[in-house]
């Protein structure tokens, strides 16, 4: 799936969920399937905006498994500067 050179709203979504669950800790593993409780996107949409997110360096894809393929992500530093540009 691509994307395009800009940050949807649905990556938006994704990260600012990925943000909450993690209490804004980068490094800490956050379960793909809790994170795609609240946003319901289906397996192939969540699967490309991690993809996504992980190319541009907002999330790290920490482990293979799981009804989404990934089990868990995090945030990296570089996510947390991005969440903290939306609140500007």
């Amino acid at each position: 799936m691509l994307i395009g050179g800009n940050f949807n709203n649905k990556c938006k979504k994704l990260l600012v969920e990925t943000g909450l669950l993690s209490g804004m800790e980068p490094g800490k593993n956050i379960s793909v399937q809790d994170l795609n409780k609240n946003l319901e996107f289906d397996r192939t949409e969540l699967r490309g905006y991690l993809e996504h997110l992980s190319d541009q360096g907002y999330i790290s894809l920490t482990t293979i498994g799981g009804p989404f393929l990934y089990g868990h992500i995090s945030l990296t530093k570089r996510g947390l500067y991005k969440l903290e540009e939306f609140q500007k």
